[in-house]
């Protein structure tokens, strides 16, 4: 793209970066999604199709991940092969937990898990470290994260309070 090493997935996954945000904050299918993802029985309660919006939902995630695939072959490889299998599962549920489930953050946060794992080989060779260490970094990111939203509210002497008030 450009004289540069970047393809057009890129600007492909901005675009649908873009049109997905749309879809889940301004329409009632987006609307229905969010609820049924935050309380289920609560969706249930209300009448909505969870079935469908589950159906639905899964359907635009394998889509999304196909174009992501179609981009990497296309693009990268320029044929299916062996090499293909090389892990982005976990890099993606990382980056989507990470991204709080909003398509516009998955972009930068991609970009930083990205560029951590392309940065494994040139961190192996200088500092002389193990393979799995942009692993093992992702992982304290993810336990990290996990652990916050566990002792979130919870700790009395974590909360932040506004102002210095400690009422």
């Amino acid at each position: 793209m450009f004289g540069t090493s970047v393809h057009w997935g890129l600007a492909g996954g901005l675009v649908l970066a873009v049109v997905l945000w749309v879809v889940m904050t301004r329409t009632s299918f987006g609307f229905a999604a969010r609820i049924a993802g935050g309380n289920l029985r609560a969706a249930q309660g209300q009448g909505l199709p969870v079935g469908r919006m589950m159906l639905a939902c899964c359907a635009i995630a394998g889509g999304c991940a196909g174009l992501a695939g179609f981009f990497e072959v296309a693009a990268i490889h320029g044929q299916a092969n062996a090499s293909l299998a090389t892990g982005y599962g976990f890099a993606g549920i990382l980056v989507a937990f990470l991204a709080r489930q909003n398509p516009l953050a998955v972009v930068p946060v991609a970009i930083l898990i990205g560029a951590l794992d392309a940065s494994g080989g040139l961190v192996q060779r200088r500092m002389e470290m193990p393979d799995a260490t942009m692993l093992v970094l992702q992982g304290i990111i993810f336990l990290t994260l996990l652990i916050s939203d566990t002792f979130y509210g919870r700790l009395p002497f974590l909360t932040y309070h506004r102002g210095g008030d400690r009422t």
